[in-house]
């Protein structure tokens, strides 16, 4: 339990740093206006459903809930693994 606990909120985390990086290219401006448009977008849609993950996390490490801490691991994986599908599609591209 302690270890599956540690792993969603550790890659919440990860959660995290994506998004601030995100909210650091927006702050920055960098690209045309259509890439800023995108990056806004990107931010909110990821802030949001980061805010769900962090709720489900709270509730489920305080109910002590393997259920909703494998729930909370799965929903805070898909970002990240959106973005090393990323970095590894621009290393092969």
């Amino acid at each position: 339990m302690r270890w599956l606990r540690g792993a969603a909120w550790t890659v919440f985390a990860l959660d995290l740093v994506i998004l601030a990086q995100l909210v650091y290219a927006v702050l920055l401006k960098n690209g045309g206006p259509t890439a800023q448009s995108i990056a806004q977008g990107l931010a909110m849609m990821l802030g949001a459903g980061l805010l769900g993950v962090g709720i489900l996390l709270a509730v489920s490490s305080r109910l002590r809930s393997l259920v909703g801490l494998w729930l909370g691991l799965v929903l805070a994986a898909i970002p990240l693994c959106w973005v090393i599908g990323e970095i590894i599609a621009s290393e092969l591209g």
